[in-house]
């Protein structure tokens, strides 16, 4: 009978024993589980995940545009315009006349230029002078360190680029502005979820030539048959900055503006036309100045008046 309790107890103590060590395996294995599952979730390599996308090389800040329908000479922009002009001339042919603007005529003359200006960044933008930018780094970030980076590729010859192998996440990439003055890092926050993302097109600008100005202005001549100025369609119209010597030029276009990109920012710069007042006694400059703004910003320009024989 003591042997039969004896044994009894044994084999309850083994069953406990036994159980125990169950419980602390499975524990031990939900714990590596839940160990491995969410080594998994973190961001970075092993998934299905990929982020795409191209890269473009701003070669310099573009060339200034004007909407055609915006130039259309029935446009109310242009009207307005006009309007402005004939008035600035008017104000401006009495300081030719050597007489003294009064207060109210300096006002007025304030108000259509702050006028002018508004009308004239309504009219014109710059369009970004791109190229494929084959060859260049583009750089991840697993998660959301802020520190280093994680991985690197190229592009390729059409400037994509491609990161595969991706774990469900967060990740930030990006890719280096050469501006005229340093780098600066141009960054994407993607989400990838499964699949193929599509992580943005970046611009990055190209040395020297980015980050520079605009500036679009009036011409306008008077024949010596007509009996008002018209636009100087064709004609030509001189610049430079006032450090510089050499000068560049353009041609007058069919509305009468004359435009001019790749200007250094906030520099003074010279513009002027060739005027002749009197057929065959020799010509001369019309010279007026201005000063370029921010880089990236399109000023309105002097308006120009040559005499024509």
């Amino acid at each position: 009978m003591l042997d039969s309790i004896i044994l009894e107890q044994k084999n309850r103590n083994l069953f406990y024993k036994n159980m125990r060590n169950t419980f602390v395996f499975l524990a031990s294995l939900l714990l590596l589980s839940g160990f491995f599952c969410s080594c998994e979730k973190q961001e970075g390599e092993g998934g299905d995940g990929s982020i795409v996308g191209r890269v473009f090389k701003v070669v310099d800040d573009g060339y200034i545009y004007g909407d055609g329908s915006v130039l259309n000479g029935n446009s109310k922009l242009v009207t307005d315009l006009m309007n402005a002009i004939t008035r600035n001339n008017a104000a401006l042919n009495k300081i030719y006349g050597n007489r003294t603007l009064s207060a109210s005529e300096l006002d007025s003359l304030n108000e259509i230029c702050r006028y002018y200006k508004i009308i004239t960044s309504r009219m014109f933008h710059f369009g970004k002078d791109t190229i494929v930018g084959c060859d260049e780094d583009v750089f991840i970030i697993y998660g959301n360190h802020e520190y280093g980076f994680d991985d690197k590729v190229k592009t390729s010859y059409d400037g994509s680029y491609r990161f595969d192998y991706l774990n469900d996440g967060n990740y930030k990439i990006f890719a280096y502005n050469d501006n005229a003055d340093g780098k600066n890092a141009v960054v994407y926050d993607v989400k990838v979820d499964g699949g193929e993302v599509y992580g943005g097109d970046f611009y990055i600008n190209d040395g020297k030539n980015a980050n520079l100005c605009g500036v679009v202005g009036y011409m306008e001549t008077f024949s010596s048959k007509g009996i008002e100025y018209l636009p100087g369609v064709d004609q030509r119209v001189y610049i430079r900055d006032e450090k510089s010597l050499s000068t560049d030029d353009c041609r007058v276009n069919d509305n009468g503006f004359y435009v001019f990109s790749k200007l250094k920012p906030n520099t003074v710069y010279y513009v002027w036309s060739v005027t002749e007042p009197q057929k065959n006694e020799g010509v001369y400059a019309n010279i007026k100045t201005f000063k370029t703004g921010e880089a990236g910003t399109i000023v309105p320009g002097p308006i120009l008046q040559s005499d024509v024989k």
